[in-house]
């Protein structure tokens, strides 16, 4: 075989290699991009998720206070979350009046 033809057919395959490459890295921004979407939106849903359980958590509380069999425990709880709340408040009211 000739050797011009053989360097012809390396340079081809090199060729194709170098766009194969190229193919294969930005496939793979494109699917590093995605995980990271994906992640940001788990970490929402996440947090949306928390934020539900709690709502969840108040509301059985409080229905509970209504009822002459709630324990003492629970009224406890409750009194923690709302003083949790008002401290929550107290703080994003003086961030606002910075």
């Amino acid at each position: 075989m000739d050797i011009h033809l053989r360097l012809s057919q390396v340079e081809t395959k090199v060729r194709k290699l170098i766009n194969e490459n190229q193919s294969v890295a930005a496939k793979c921004s494109e699917l590093e991009k995605e995980t990271e979407r994906l992640k940001q939106l788990l970490a929402e849903e996440q947090h949306r998720n928390t934020e539900l359980h709690n709502k969840i958590k108040i509301i059985k509380l409080a229905q509970n206070i209504g009822t002459n069999d709630s324990g003492n425990n629970e009224l406890t709880e409750l009194k923690r979350k709302i003083n949790e709340y008002i401290k929550e408040i107290d703080n994003c009211m003086a961030m606002l009046n910075e």
